[in-house]
């Protein structure tokens, strides 16, 4: 199984809204995502606990069984329309993917 990890930092103000009204659309939007052929599994929140060690206000995880299904995923017309709503307001993006046993 594949794991798959982003992280964003949004603008200040994007779009006439604060990072956190923004973070809290994306949150909403993430629902979309659900149900997606190849995802196992996915979640989205912007209630980044202030243990962390990384400037972000949304992360996302998935789990995909493989990197085919990772790739699937990426391309994905309702994944993209869900990344261009990322990408409006998104000042900066991390990814990680791991391989889980």
């Amino acid at each position: 199984m594949i794991r798959h990890i982003v992280w964003w930092t949004l603008k200040e103000e994007a779009e006439g809204r604060s990072a956190a009204e923004n973070a809290q659309r994306l949150v909403d939007a993430s629902a979309m995502l659900h149900g997606l052929p190849t995802v196992r599994s996915v979640e989205v929140s912007c209630r980044i606990q202030p243990t962390s060690t990384v400037a972000a206000q949304v992360v996302l995880q998935s789990s995909h069984d493989d990197m085919a299904g990772l790739r699937a995923y990426a391309e994905h017309p309702t994944h993209l329309e869900f990344a261009a709503r990322v990408k409006a307001v998104c000042a900066s993006r991390q990814a990680l993917d791991y391989a889980v046993d």
